[in-house]
């Protein structure tokens, strides 16, 4: 099968390694100035019409995977416009390519956990049936895009998958998310390069986390699906844990001793107390669930950080 992966950044890379270990041709676009260090990348800027009209017609993919986003929540609390033009306009131009080229291939759209909003509790987890209620400019960006692809797909008679993950890490992602924020600081720190001081914002909030080898195997599934039966899937380990826990397990880990500090610059202007969801129906449909432990995912990750000489030298704005 022929896949094209926009976005060729945390999860992109893994996703293509592990499609390319089942034989499949994998072609990964990202910005020109990415592709043009990355050699084997394809140029594409999704807010541009006309290179992804180009991208589709060189390809011709049987499924493409729409990875690239402005992903993190900060970020788009920061840039809202650069959020819509990427995540919105972005994704509109894929669609709109697509119906005109490849109208037979398979969108597999990524969302986020994050649409659903403050619609669940850890009693009630999020299903894919649940009214959406985002609150910050990623959560927003993505459920729009979403709901405008599902509109368009009933009218286009096109093949369109919308995902919804939980919150996930691993090795590779970048600074400017939890995980990878807490794991870089205490990497410094056991080298020295920072005091032994570890900045952080709020420890309340309650997620659920997913390794993103446990990702890949479900994006593999859905590419892979010759039809299914539905069109939206939450991709989730069903449980919640705060980030203070997260800190809590990564610090036990650490070989030096470690203070924690509260930093109020870390904190969003608005935040979920809990998001949890409710992957039954990816386990009916696709036999999937997360195979990876909190402790064992988080042990890999923090060690990955101890391999990187200066942070991680990442392909990818997305």
């Amino acid at each position: 099968m022929k896949i094209l992966l926009i976005g060729g950044g945390f999860v992109g890379v893994h996703l293509m390694e592990a499609l390319k270990k089942r034989g499949h041709e994998v072609h990964v676009a990202d910005l020109p100035a990415v592709a043009a260090k990355n050699p084997g990348f394809l140029p594409i800027d999704i807010e541009n019409l006309e290179t992804v009209r180009s991208l589709f017609r060189q390809v011709r993919p049987d499924r493409v995977f729409l990875l690239a986003a402005v992903s993190s929540v900060a970020l788009s609390w920061r840039k809202p416009d650069l959020t819509v033009r990427v995540n919105v306009l972005g994704t509109l131009n894929v669609l709109t390519a697509m119906k005109e080229i490849i109208p037979e291939a398979r969108l597999i759209y990524v969302g986020s956990g994050e649409e659903y909003g403050t619609r669940c509790s850890e009693e009630h987890p999020f299903d894919e049936e649940m009214n959406c209620d985002p609150r910050n400019p990623y959560a927003v960006s993505k459920f729009a895009s979403g709901q405008i692809l599902e509109l368009l797909a009933v009218r286009d008679r096109l093949d369109i998958v919308h995902l919804r993950p939980s919150n996930h890490f691993g090795p590779g992602q970048k600074e400017g998310f939890v995980i990878p924020d807490f794991c870089s600081q205490i990497v410094r720190i056991e080298r020295g390069e920072q005091p032994p001081v570890l900045k952080v914002g709020c420890l309340d909030a309650r997620r659920d986390f997913l390794f993103v080898e446990d990702v890949v195997a479900a994006y593999t599934r859905i590419a892979e699906a010759s039809s299914l039966p539905h069109t939206v899937y939450n991709l989730s380990s069903g449980q919640a844990h705060s980030i203070r826990e997260m800190l809590d397990l990564l610090l036990s880990m650490s070989l030096v001793p470690v203070n924690v500090e509260i930093d109020p610059a870390k904190f969003r202007p608005v935040d979920v107390p809990v998001l949890v969801a409710s992957s039954r129906r990816a386990y009916e449909d696709l036999q999937w669930k997360p195979a990876h432990s909190l402790k064992e995912s988080l042990s890999v990750t923090l060690n990955w950080w101890r391999t990187q000489d200066a942070g991680p030298d990442l392909p990818g704005k997305y």
